[in-house]
């Protein structure tokens, strides 16, 4: 895998970094893929920080995927020194994650000289969607670091990262923009929206529930020394960790010279971190945790609301969200629900179900969900025996072989 053509444009109210990706693999191969451009877009202001010369957000994008082709990853610009010294950790790391990877090498010249700043040092960015987790560090960080070296300066808000519909058209939702824009305004802080191809090209060669975290960390490392710590907001807390994109373990490892990735908010689960994004008007004004099936915040109806919206109104909370439906059908909530789930899934149900239950709250909803575990349950156990068979099979197959070779 090669990326090639690296260069920085500016056009109308944006500017661009992008790079040409190519398959080292013979169109014939099945691992072929066709070649496609890598691109992340930026407001003007940020034009400054791009550079050319700078390889890092392409090799944080690109890792897993190369490693999922069976590919080297060749990048044609610089790369720092600490994030290539990292790589043999997150090849690790990601082999560990992810069976079906396989370590790929990188060729990548480690970088020399200092990448382009502005001349300001103090940036400290969160990676925000007006969902629970980034809501939380927001609220958290305002709460332990009013004014110091780790303020939150700057909400990068993404469009190309947690969408992944038909309708993704390249540009930030009118509703979802204004959101945002609420947000940064009434918490004085920078916004700063990007727009990126990362899932739509990146999703056809790795799980984006594995690659989304090099995908998070690309937009960091893409503004060069334009950010000196970066906030990446926890899916899980301590408790309840598990393979992920984003990770405790993964996320500092892309961390450069010039910028710190952190892994926030692990310290709390959910129902610790609803008791804070409740208590905030502004949070309950403008939450947003639907994975984007529609033009605007929440539709309402899938898995993603519907969970958020269970724990809302065991918190008393779900009336003043101004965002989610007040109501919760419980067919919709079965539909909602088809589908598989691992084991953090099944754990997160669970305490939804415990907590109903403890309340006396919705019998409908606490039928639905109990009758989502025991599919799970079901689901895990012929897994298991398919998995206890599969190594018999395989050896009855292979005396079968034998048998017909001699």
């Amino acid at each position: 895998m090669r990326v090639s053509g690296i260069r920085v444009a500016e056009s109308g109210d944006a500017c661009e970094l992008r790079g040409w990706v190519e398959s080292d693999a013979n169109p014939d191969d099945t691992d072929w893929f066709a070649p496609f451009p890598l691109w992340w877009r930026f407001p003007t202001w940020c034009a400054p920080l791009l550079s050319e010369r700078n390889g890092d957000p392409f090799l944080a994008a690109l890792l897993l995927p190369a490693m999922r082709v069976g590919e080297r990853l060749q990048v044609e610009a610089s790369v720092s020194p600490r994030l290539l010294a990292a790589i043999p950790q997150i090849v690790t790391i990601y082999a560990a994650f992810d069976p079906r990877s396989t370590r790929a090498p990188v060729e990548a010249a480690a970088r020399t000289a200092s990448l382009p700043t502005d001349g300001s040092a103090a940036r400290v960015g969160l990676f925000f969607s007006m969902g629970v987790d980034s809501s939380h560090s927001l609220l958290k960080n305002q709460r332990d670091h009013p004014d110091d070296q780790n303020t939150i300066t700057h909400l990068i808000s993404l469009h190309g990262i947690d969408v992944d519909h038909d309708g993704w058209d390249e540009a930030f939702p009118p509703l979802l923009l204004a959101g945002f824009e609420r947000v940064a305004r009434e918490t004085g802080k920078t916004l700063t929206p990007v727009v990126t191809n990362v899932r739509k090209v990146g999703a056809r060669l790795a799980p984006w529930t594995m690659l989304h975290g090099g995908g998070l960390a690309s937009v960091a490392l893409a503004l060069g020394g334009g950010l000196r710590q970066v906030l990446i907001a926890s899916s899980a807390s301590y408790g309840a960790i598990y393979p992920w994109g984003t990770h405790p373990s993964l996320d500092p490892l892309w961390s450069t010279e010039g910028v710190t990735v952190v892994h926030d908010g692990c310290e709390a689960d959910l129902a610790l971190k609803l008791a804070v994004v409740t208590k905030s008007p502004l949070v309950m004004e403008t939450l947003r945790v639907c994975p984007g099936f529609g033009n605007g915040y929440n539709c309402g109806r899938c898995m993603k609301c519907m969970r958020t919206m269970v724990a809302l109104l065991h918190t008393g909370a779900l009336e003043r969200c101004r965002t989610l439906p007040h109501e919760i059908d419980a067919e919709a909530l079965r539909v909602a629900l088809r589908g598989p789930g691992g084991p953090v899934h099944r754990a997160n149900f669970q305490k939804r179900l415990d907590s109903l239950v403890a309340s006396g709250m919705r019998p409908d909803l606490q039928a639905v969900i109990a009758e989502h575990l025991a599919s799970l349950d079901e689901q895990t156990l012929l897994q298991q025996r398919r998995e206890m068979r599969a190594p018999r099979q395989r050896r009855m197959w292979e005396r079968v072989v034998g048998r017909l070779r001699a």
